[in-house]
């Protein structure tokens, strides 16, 4: 078991109680980002199937076909 005092002697030391937290946060940090950055990248490279593919280009929904469409809703009412 660690002595009292040598424990107490390690709660003062400001390097372990700020320096080894920040430490932590930097480095666990940088992997979080790398994962994160990583989902981006490999959202990017997955394949639609051919199918779906197929009707999303049929669908081709502007922003201007929706503004008309909704503009043409609110002149009825």
């Amino acid at each position: 078991m660690i002595a009292p005092a040598v424990l107490r002697a390690l709660r003062k030391n400001k390097t372990l109680r700020y320096g080894v937290p920040m430490l932590l946060l930097v480095v666990g940090g940088s992997f979080g980002l790398r994962e994160f950055s990583q989902i981006r990248y490999d959202a990017v490279t997955i394949k639609i199937d051919p199918e779906l593919e197929k009707k999303l280009k049929v669908n081709k929904i502007t922003l201007e076909s929706e503004y008309e469409r909704l503009l043409c809703l609110l002149c009825r009412q």
